[in-house]
């Protein structure tokens, strides 16, 4: 049957939300940010990540149950409009926006950071300064630029190209990670894992759990990417948990070999671009920097184009719902995508090649992930409650006791990760003040136009 114009297009299979989903989760910081989860947590980060990975499972599964009863575009929004009204639900939808907006400068700055080194030297002279603020390199700033507009326009022109791409990038990310993964794994030293596991104490363990948590946010764009989807829902939602326990894997399979081929330490004090290179150049010789670097690229590229995506049709659904501007509700008549999100977006991105103070934004995606996770999974026990004969797809075995220990652990690591934010006043101070300042946008827009405007009711 024919789509009807002005509507979302079903152009995602099982295989291409599995790899949007994956890919959306799996970006760099596995490559990049090791010598900073090793300084806080050692070798015990690997339980950082099985302990973060138990959560999100547990909170994957009550978006399973939500998404199969409503599978619609904005996802978490809805299901907590239905569960607790209309100011949860903007406060989700919300901070889901901070959420994925944070994201996407993050990715860019990586990316331009991360194609530096492949760069000549001479290409990467100090940029231009303004006002005391000192630009990136020339080079780095067009390849920013460049990601940003070349995902944007495979996100503008449809779902269908969007998801091909996510594939084929996808595709190579996870080969590269499976080559230095196990060609590693020979050179693998115990004594440098098990004599030094808890180093850094119990406490630097959990402190790594949100952000370990942040590294799987991804799971989630299946609810939002719902109305496109061809396959039945209920089919799809199993993919949530799944695609967690098939990300861990890499990442646990990467700390592993990290921490066992040198000693953590080694790591934890490199000042390179992609700390793990020190253990792809011992595994693999001269090609290991450039496995790790295509592999991470890849990374960064199938991240940026998730968020796109999930980002775009979560603005979709509020827009249409009267909570955002009109404009974000508008579907191309031509390409079936709701292309005035996507252009804001990819500003968005942009900025992030120019400015790349806005890195800090990553801690805040954190926090402002963990409150919509919160949220969700308290939606899914008052429905319960309230709607018991909802219909219900896929249904959630003991949602009580599943949804009360989701809520447990979002709830510790969002402590967890405002401390992150509040503990480092010097280099966390920017992230801190956006995080805070965006709520208090959103409240003050909430109460000044949202309420007087009315909300429409999804039907």
């Amino acid at each position: 049957m024919a789509e009807k114009k002005g509507t979302l297009v079903r152009g995602l299979t099982i295989v291409t939300v599995f790899t949007l989903i994956t890919g959306a989760m799996v970006g760099m910081a596995w490559a990049t940010l090791t010598n900073t989860l090793f300084a806080y947590a050692g070798p015990a980060v690997l339980l950082s990540a099985i302990i973060a990975a138990f959560f999100c499972v547990l909170i994957g599964l009550c978006y399973a149950e939500l998404c199969a009863a409503m599978p619609f575009a904005g996802g978490e929004y809805y299901y907590t409009k239905r569960s607790m009204g209309n100011f949860a639900s903007f406060l989700t939808g919300w901070f889901l926006i901070i959420a994925y907006s944070s994201m996407i400068p993050g990715e860019v700055i990586i990316f331009s950071k991360v194609a530096s080194t492949l760069m000549p030297q001479s290409w990467l002279a100090p940029g231009a300064t303004f006002l005391g603020y000192q630009f990136p390199p020339v080079a780095m700033i067009i390849v920013g630029v460049a990601a940003a507009v070349f995902f944007g326009t495979i996100n503008y022109i449809g779902i269908k190209l969007s998801a091909i791409v996510q594939l084929v990038f996808t595709v190579f990310l996870f080969i590269g990670m499976i080559i230095y993964i196990f060609g590693s794994l020979p050179q693998v030293n115990l004594a440098n894992i098990t004599g030094h596991f808890f180093d850094k104490g119990i406490g630097g363990m959990f402190m790594m759990v949100p952000i370990a948590i942040l590294a799987f946010m991804g799971f989630d764009i299946v609810t939002k990417t719902a109305e496109e989807i061809k396959s039945p829902i209920e089919k799809v939602v199993w993919l949530i948990p799944l695609s967690v326990v098939f990300v861990l894997f890499f990442y646990f399979g990467v700390f592993f070999v990290s921490a066992g081929v040198v000693p953590y330490t080694e790591i934890a004090s490199s000042t390179l671009e992609v700390p793990i290179e020190i253990v792809a150049a011992k595994t693999l010789g001269g090609a290991g920097f450039y496995i790790i670097i295509i592999a991470g690229l890849m990374g960064l590229i199938t991240t940026l184009n998730g968020f796109l995506i999930g980002s775009s049709r979560l603005m979709y659904g509020m827009a249409k719902d009267g909570v955002l501007p009109r404009a974000f509700s508008y579907i191309h008549p031509k390409f079936s995508t709701p292309s005035f999100g996507i252009v804001v977006l990819t500003v968005v991105g942009i900025l992030g090649a120019f400015f790349q103070v806005l890195f800090t934004l990553f801690v805040v995606a954190s926090a402002a992930i963990l409150l919509a996770y919160i949220l969700v999974c308290v939606s899914l026990l008052i429905l319960r409650k309230k709607e018991p004969k909802m219909k219900r797809p896929y249904r959630l075995r003991a949602p009580k006791i599943v949804a009360s220990l989701a809520i447990f652990g979002a709830v510790l690591a969002f402590l967890f990760s405002v401390y992150i934010i509040v503990g480092d006043q010097e280099n966390r101070a920017v992230g801190s003040a956006l995080f805070f300042g965006m709520t208090v946008v959103g409240l003050v827009y909430y109460f000044f136009v949202v309420r007087k405007r009315g909300i429409r009711a999804k039907t």
